[in-house]
């Protein structure tokens, strides 16, 4: 260590040792300020900087060794010339440091008191001659903390008072105080305690290549089925099923096998078509809800009498499923496979009809996807059509901290291996009514967008209710967001558009769904709202909703809800 090292070391000891707990002394400070508008950017430093609530700021600049000073007022250590003078640098210093409290929005109150003073641990000014009071007419003694000043806590102290005295007087027109704000504003600009994270859409770009990796590895599960014919491949929310079930058409297709692909949801049917564009244009592949299948065979058939203007749900679940049956006997079969998706929304009997839309019912390619935790309508009732079943154990989806809170509400035995290694945690955010919800969407979504830089298009905000009956769909802008679905109309009611109808989501909105019909799909951040815990569907929504987030998930709900969350 040199000498003028030691010197600061040993003054900041003493300094920091003498001063009462009021003070705050600052070591060591850095900057990088601009003289004037516009002009280039320079570095600067000085030893030390106090500061007292009431009394302001002193700057000190500590000179180490001999300390002399010539005809010329050039200043010296030893045989070093200081440049710049000790007094004009701490001088420089000082208002260097205003500027920067200045450039500082937190800071609106004027110029504080400040002065400027130097150490000279190394000399006593004892050594003047008798009756010299300065070592220059800008470098008055009463500024200089000498050897004999740092002795003792108590001379430190007085040396320091000392300082303070000078610059100050009587206290007329001297700056303001720094007061308890000023104090926790030099905190965080000469101590910062920062911690640099990346922005949400940063964290969301960097895991796309895992999930993709995550995802593909999957297609193992098709590759040790590939001589089984008919099978049910279970697996918690986020182990790949639906990505498998394309997969498995994209390669039957590929063999010449003519494939029907089904699910229960719109959405989800959508999601589906798109990822099989290939498939479809050659004419071997068919992708369908299962009503919507029901719709166009009832049809082919004629057996499906008139739609009524008002489809209450024993048209879905009754009128539609037994023109399909008809249709089958009428119509026969014409596929070599049948895939489902999300099977646990299938109703027994309608999974029994199934096989008889195949070529041979029982020797052609029958598979169903499912997960018995996400059965939002009725039970699964998969394990009774006497399939293979095979089980996936991993979630490749999910941030450990999103798969922690989703298996706490997952009903199988089974255990679930979470493959994803980093991730958020969760937003857990109480709102007691729709007022509330609205107004804690609105500053997420702001956050989202404007501060995590997250695009509209990766944000889902999911609802437990339909959108005819939600209030956060009622207000749809929220700002400068503002929320879109295609399906429906501003009212909440369906548009009855058939899948290959609805329109592309616009990239500057965000799509708010019902959790039922987002069921299957996944969203970067997904915000789940309007959730009651008198909601006989709570678990399966909790836990359906929670698993669709691929990197960031928020809920909004009472604080009863979200016990419920943290408590499973």
């Amino acid at each position: 260590m040199n000498e003028t090292s030691t010197a600061e070391q040993h003054v900041i000891e003493r300094v920091r040792a003498a001063l009462p707990d009021e003070f705050h002394v600052y070591s060591n400070v850095h900057w990088i300020s601009r003289s004037r508008v516009g002009g280039p950017a320079r570095d600067g430093e000085t030893d030390l900087v106090i500061a007292h609530p009431e009394r302001g700021l002193l700057i000190v600049e500590v000179k180490g060794g001999r300390i002399s000073v010539d005809g010329h007022g050039r200043w010296y250590s030893g045989p070093h010339e200081l440049i710049p003078a000790p007094f004009r640098q701490a001088q420089a210093s000082k208002y260097a440091i205003l500027g920067k409290l200045r450039e500082s929005p937190e800071w609106r109150a004027g110029d504080p008191c400040a002065g400027h003073a130097v150490a000279f641990p190394d000399v006593d000014l004892a050594s003047l001659p008798p009756g010299a009071r300065a070592l220059g007419p800008d470098a008055p003694t009463q500024l200089v903390l000498d050897g004999t000043a740092l002795e003792t806590p108590q001379s430190t102290r007085s040396g320091v008072e000392r300082a303070y005295d000078h610059w100050l007087g009587d206290g007329a027109g001297t700056g303001v105080p720094l007061g308890e704000h000023g104090m926790q504003l030099l905190d965080r600009l000469f101590e910062p305690e920062v911690q640099l994270r990346p922005l949400l859409r940063r964290q969301i770009d960097q895991a796309n290549e895992e999930l993709v990796r995550l995802t593909r590895a999957q297609f193992d599960v098709l590759d040790h089925l590939r001589g089984v014919r008919r099978a049910s491949i279970s697996g918690p929310a986020g182990s790949g099923k639906t990505m498998l079930a394309a997969e498995k058409a994209r390669r039957l297709v590929g063999e010449g096998f003519r494939v029907l692909l089904l699910c229960f949801n719109q959405p989800l049917a959508r999601h589906l078509a798109g990822q099989l564009g290939p498939q479809l244009e050659t004419g071997r592949l068919d992708v369908f809800t299962f009503h919507e299948l029901c719709l166009r065979m009832g049809r082919e058939a004629g057996v499906l009498g008139e739609e009524p203007a008002v489809k209450d749900r024993s048209w879905w679940d009754e009128v539609l499923p037994a023109a399909l049956d008809k249709a089958v006997q009428t119509v026969g079969g014409s596929y070599h496979a049948v895939i489902v998706d999300e099977g646990q929304d299938f109703a027994r009997s309608w999974l029994e009809t199934l096989p008889f839309l195949m070529m041979e019912p029982w020797e052609d390619v029958f598979y169903v996807f499912h997960d018995p935790s996400q059965a939002l309508y009725r039970p699964d009732a998969t394990s009774t059509l006497g399939l293979q079943p095979s089980f996936i154990p991993d979630n490749c989806r999910n941030p450990p901290a999103v798969h922690d809170l989703a298996t706490r509400f997952y009903n199988g035995s089974e255990s679930i291996v979470a493959l994803r290694q980093t991730g958020r945690s969760p937003e857990l955010i109480a709102a007691e009514d729709d007022r509330a919800t609205v107004e804690a969407l609105r500053r997420m979504l702001h956050t989202l967008v404007h501060d995590e830089r997250v695009l509209p298009g990766q944000i889902a905000v999911l609802t437990a209710v339909s959108l005819s009956a939600s209030a956060v769909w009622q207000q749809r802008v929220y700002g400068n967001e503002v929320l879109w679905n295609g399906s429906y109309d501003d009212e909440g009611h369906s548009l009855g558009l058939a899948p290959e109808l609805q329109p592309e989501q616009p990239p500057d909105v965000i799509l708010c769904d019902s959790i039922r019909r987002f069921k299957g799909l996944e969203r970067e951040v997904v915000i789940l709202v309007e959730l009651r815990t008198d909601d006989p569907q709570l678990a399966p929504f909790l836990y359906v909703g929670i698993t669709r987030a691929l990197d960031h998930l928020a809920v909004i709900a009472p604080a009863a809800v979200l016990a419920r969350i943290r408590d499973g």
